[in-house]
């Protein structure tokens, strides 16, 4: 073998351990690396505010894959939960109140039973229409919920001037966005979705009554004639 072909041998060699050493350094290096994450200890309704008695930091490991997670710090920047939140549930941003909320009392003309952390619309009636105002709001008793800060006047405004609100605890989920239904609108589609099969409520038959069996009259013996 020629010097030649011992300096390529040599010089393989050499690529081919500083390639496996730096795939094995890559793995070192990403087993140890982890991420700074938000962990919920105890039971947030929606709503609720964020603290050090309901959350903790914790370091979980970079398995290389994509995760969703809040990078920010929940308790210092007064974040509220956007949804009820379970012990062992990892913060995401999604799980966040997205606008600074503010707490208005309302009146409701008519609501379910509601408890903290319930999400409702809320509707009102304008002249011969009625409404769709709050849309996935947060329940903070049955007398308060949490708005978005912009629309605070407005909520006032309506809560001055007695405006009949309507409340439903609602995911929001195939519920239609529309600028206002009349009642000749709510009859009409009402109609239309019980004759197109989509009321939300299917009666059963009535029970078929099964006809009892008929007992056929006896007839009398006839008299012999006597001769």
């Amino acid at each position: 073998m020629n010097a030649r072909n011992v300096v390529l041998y040599v010089g393989g060699g050499l690529v081919m351990l500083a390639v496996i050493g730096a795939i094995y350094l890559e793995i070192i290096v990403q087993s140890r690396s982890t991420h700074d994450v938000w962990m919920v200890t105890q039971n947030v309704a929606a709503g609720g505010l964020f603290t050090t008695d309901n959350v903790r930091q914790v370091s979980v490991p970079d398995t290389g894959d994509s995760i969703s997670y809040f990078h920010g710090n929940p308790v210092a920047d007064h974040k509220r939960a956007g949804r009820t939140l379970r012990p062992g549930h990892m913060v995401a941003d999604d799980d966040l109140l997205s606008t600074q909320m503010v707490l208005v009392p309302v009146n409701f003309k008519a609501a379910p039973p509601l408890k903290n952390g319930d999400v409702i619309d809320v509707y009102t009636q304008f002249g011969t229409r009625t409404v769709q105002v709050g849309r996935s709001l947060v329940v903070a008793s049955s007398s308060t919920i949490w708005v978005p800060a912009v629309d605070e006047p407005s909520w006032v405004t309506l809560q001055a001037n007695s405006a009949p609100l309507f409340a439903v605890t609602s995911s929001g989920i195939g519920v239609p966005v529309n600028s206002g239904l009349g009642l000749p609108d709510a009859v009409s589609a009402l109609a239309g979705s019980v004759a197109g099969g989509t009321s939300g409520i299917t009666l059963a038959p009535p029970p078929t009554a099964t006809p009892a069996p008929s007992s056929s009259p006896t007839s009398s013996p006839r008299p012999s004639p006597t001769r």
